[in-house]
């Protein structure tokens, strides 16, 4: 049987692995900065003509928050460097939907936050 990965902890994992501090939902009360944050918003599944090659395309967003602006896009954009050089072996594909959106945490207002959106691509677990 096929069932889509946990893309959240996949691309957590990949990140953490790069030496960044990544998190998936919820976020932990005390985090260290800058840091990003991992969340599957939506996605969908593709056959190919045959229906036997299974590809599952999640979108994901990566919330980065630094003690300044700088830091907080400095994160993001590693983030989205490290995740674009696992294609092709973590990853089946990661492409970038939207970049550099500045927002602001309601909890923390004191602190920079910025998103991207991506793309990523990713075959399914196959389990018995």
């Amino acid at each position: 049987m096929n069932r889509p990965i946990d893309i959240e902890d996949a691309v957590r994992t990949v990140l953490a692995s790069n030496s960044l501090t990544a998190y998936c939902r919820p976020l932990p009360k005390n985090y260290a900065l800058p840091n990003i944050l991992v969340s599957a918003v939506g996605g969908s599944q593709d056959t190919d003509w045959r229906g036997a090659d299974v590809l599952d395309s999640f979108t994901v967003n990566l919330t980065s928050r630094g003690e300044t602006e700088a830091s907080a896009l400095e994160a993001l954009r590693t983030a989205i460097g490290v995740l674009q050089t696992a294609q092709g072996a973590t990853f089946a594909r990661v492409q970038v939907n939207s970049l550099y959106s500045w927002g602001t945490d309601g909890s923390r207002p004191d602190l920079a936050l910025c998103s991207a959106t991506l793309i990523v691509s990713a075959r399914p677990e196959k389990i018995n």
